[in-house]
């Protein structure tokens, strides 16, 4: 699944659609909900792709604020210090064999005789929230899209 951004009045081609995964998408709004609060109100749905999204002034005050924060350093701060807790994750057992190593024959889950190929007979898997890459240059491509999107909506 997507987050299809579109541009509601684009004076640009960069303007009229910026895509995310589900996985890169939610990392770089909470990013944005962290850094602009005062424009994006807490009970924002920018996490769902219902046709939420900010006008054409405030998407330019958000393209500013991350123009800010990357030319200061504190997008590669909180890209390390994001990075820092992914690493503090433990690994959470694996589904499919349930922590055995050892799986039930497909479709099945759960123990059984076969080797698990999804955990390769660790019995444990990364943590999901590892899933959810944060990136400096996806911050750049967002603010650069919000520059001339002329608002956008979250589809």
């Amino acid at each position: 699944m997507g987050m299809d951004v579109f541009g509601k009045a684009p004076t640009s081609e960069q303007g009229t659609y910026f895509r995310n995964n589900v996985w890169w998408w939610h990392p770089l709004w909470q990013y944005c909900e962290e850094i602009a609060p005062d424009l994006i109100p807490p009970d924002n749905l920018g996490h769902s792709n219902d046709g939420w999204g900010l006008g054409s002034d405030d998407a330019i005050a958000l393209a500013d604020r991350l123009a800010s924060t990357l030319a200061s350093g504190e997008t590669e701060r909180y890209a390390k210090r994001y990075v820092a807790y992914l690493e503090t994750l433990p690994p959470q057992r694996c589904d499919i064999c349930g922590g055995t190593g050892k799986r039930a024959e497909p479709p099945q889950i759960g123990p059984g005789p076969l080797n698990c190929n999804s955990c390769s007979g660790a019995g444990t898997v990364p943590h999901f929230d590892t899933h959810y890459p944060f990136s400096i240059e996806n911050v750049r491509e967002f603010e650069a899209f919000l520059r001339t999107c002329g608002g956008f909506e979250i589809c």
